[in-house]
């Protein structure tokens, strides 16, 4: 039994005194349950208040008139959200543009009411910077009052002409979104609390690892934990162990720390994802169970490093190898659908991503999970033996 073994004794040890860093426990715990939500809420926060400003805002829109065009003209000297400035010349009203004396300018051609008049396009041209937030909004904030007019003009054509009003509408087009606001809310969280699993899980025990073998060599202390009664395979189970077990903590505290607050009254947030957050226990259990060869599977990848490694400073400068091994897939897993081929479940860390996002969807495929569970524990296992091999090599264990 493991927990009668030396690797036991090497993993209570090991566990104990990571424990006792408060590095780890800033890291793992501390940041994912309050730091995380904190950050996110704020994120929240701010984003909704600037869309709100956004909105109510009054922009300063110039009009150059190459011929009179009262129809359109007047309805934008009467818009309340908008504030007009008459220019004569084109060249002059881009200088306004520039300068932010106005946002955005409104060109109108010399042929447009003639056109308009003869229930033809008016010609019209929108002059705004790109490069400029403001800017893009004033010339969001043009279109839809043009649009406004133009709605308002084609019901007038319709009705001189004695036309029904579906002849401006050749479709009756109906949508019905049949989704529930609980279901809603859990896709979108799909969309990225798996991402911020995988980092959790991945990076949770960076730190843990490069201190237990890279840390220890730095010291001078793995020569006294070598000659003690436990085996090399009993050190690198327990060291193992010990890093796969802060790597699930810092997962569940980030699905604690993200699922909390939306489960638990913080509005703010749950208005971004949905109404309703609706996450059940087995959820929740599907998604650790997912996770646990995922730990391994990184875990094991920091043991190589750390053991490898004269030194901590030395592990982290192989971290960037380690880093992309694990965000491209899981990157990828962000334009890969929940509904995907069967071969994905075979791409390390993305098979775990698209798992959890068809767990949150409501589209959970046993035989995708089965796989995806299956060959993780398998490259898990397969990265576990290549750390075993490392410790029984003295050349490896002993650099200096």
């Amino acid at each position: 039994m493991f927990s009668r073994s030396l690797s036991y004794v090497v993993f209570r040890k090991e566990l104990r005194e990571t424990l006792r860093d408060k590095r780890v426990l800033l890291g793992v715990i501390v940041s994912p349950l309050l730091v995380t939500p904190l950050i996110l809420g704020t994120i929240f926060f701010f984003a909704g208040k600037k869309q709100m400003q956004k909105g109510e805002a009054i922009l300063d829109i110039g009009i150059v008139e190459q011929a009179a065009f009262p129809e359109l003209v007047q309805q934008l000297d009467d818009n309340a959200t908008i504030k007009t400035k008459h220019f004569d010349t084109r060249e002059e009203a881009i200088t306004a543009v520039e300068k932010r004396i106005v946002r955005a300018v409104l060109v109108v051609s010399e042929t447009a009411r003639i056109d308009f008049q003869n229930d033809q396009s008016a010609g019209l041209e929108i002059i705004f910077t790109f490069a400029n937030e403001t800017s893009q909004s004033a010339k969001s904030r043009l279109q839809n009052i043009i649009k406004e007019f133009d709605k308002s003009a084609l019901a007038k054509r319709i009705q001189t002409m004695a036309l029904p009003e579906s002849f401006a509408k050749p479709t009756s087009l109906s949508i019905n979104n049949i989704a529930t606001s609980e279901s809603t809310g859990s896709f979108v969280l799909g969309l990225f609390l798996p991402y911020l699993i995988v980092i959790s899980a991945a990076f949770g025990g960076i730190q843990t690892a490069f201190d237990l073998c890279a840390g220890e060599k730095e010291r001078s202390t793995m020569e006294t934990l070598l000659v003690s009664p436990a085996s090399r395979s009993d050190i690198v189970q327990g060291k193992l162990f010990t890093i796969f077990t802060i790597s699930l903590i810092a997962s569940l505290c980030a699905i604690t720390g993200i699922v909390g607050p939306l489960a638990f009254g913080l509005d703010f947030l749950k208005d971004s994802v949905g109404n309703q957050i609706s996450i059940n226990l087995t959820s929740v259990l599907a998604m650790l169970l997912i996770v646990v060869p995922l730990a391994l599977f990184t875990s094991s990848l920091l043991l190589v490093i750390s053991s490898f490694a004269r030194n901590q400073k030395e592990a982290q400068t192989y971290i960037l190898p380690f880093i992309s091994i694990i965000l491209l897939p899981a990157m990828l897993s962000t334009i890969f659908g929940a509904e995907t081929q069967l071969y994905t479940a075979f791409i390390p860390v993305m098979n775990i991503s698209l798992t959890m996002k068809q767990i949150l969807g409501d589209l959970f495929d046993p035989l995708y999970f089965a796989i995806s569970l299956g060959s993780s524990f398998l490259y898990a296992y397969i990265v576990m033996r290549i750390a075993t091999a490392f410790f029984q090599r003295e050349n490896i264990l002993f650099r200096t």
